[in-house]
């Protein structure tokens, strides 16, 4: 049970930046966005991913892989459509 709890919070955590990085590409309107605030986001998921390979959590490692491509994602817009 607790596995499956894992995997859906990993889900469910990686997932909710899927629009904004949606809306960033597709309206490349990124002047709401924080700069600041998405890098240092990327770093704190890189951070759980190092943590997860350490510890040999896949759904942690899983969940912050999709995360830093996301984040990646919307950090690139925000660079891309300053």
């Amino acid at each position: 049970m607790e596995l499956y709890l894992g995997y859906f919070a990993a889900f469910m955590g990686t997932i909710c930046w899927l629009p904004q990085a949606w809306k960033a590409w597709a309206s490349r309107d990124t002047s709401g966005l924080s700069l600041p605030a998405n890098l240092m986001f990327l770093l704190t998921v890189s951070l759980w991913f190092l943590y997860g390979i350490l510890v040999g959590d896949w759904p942690i490692i899983i969940a912050n892989i999709c995360a830093i491509l996301i984040v990646l994602s919307i950090v690139a817009a925000k660079l891309r459509y300053k």
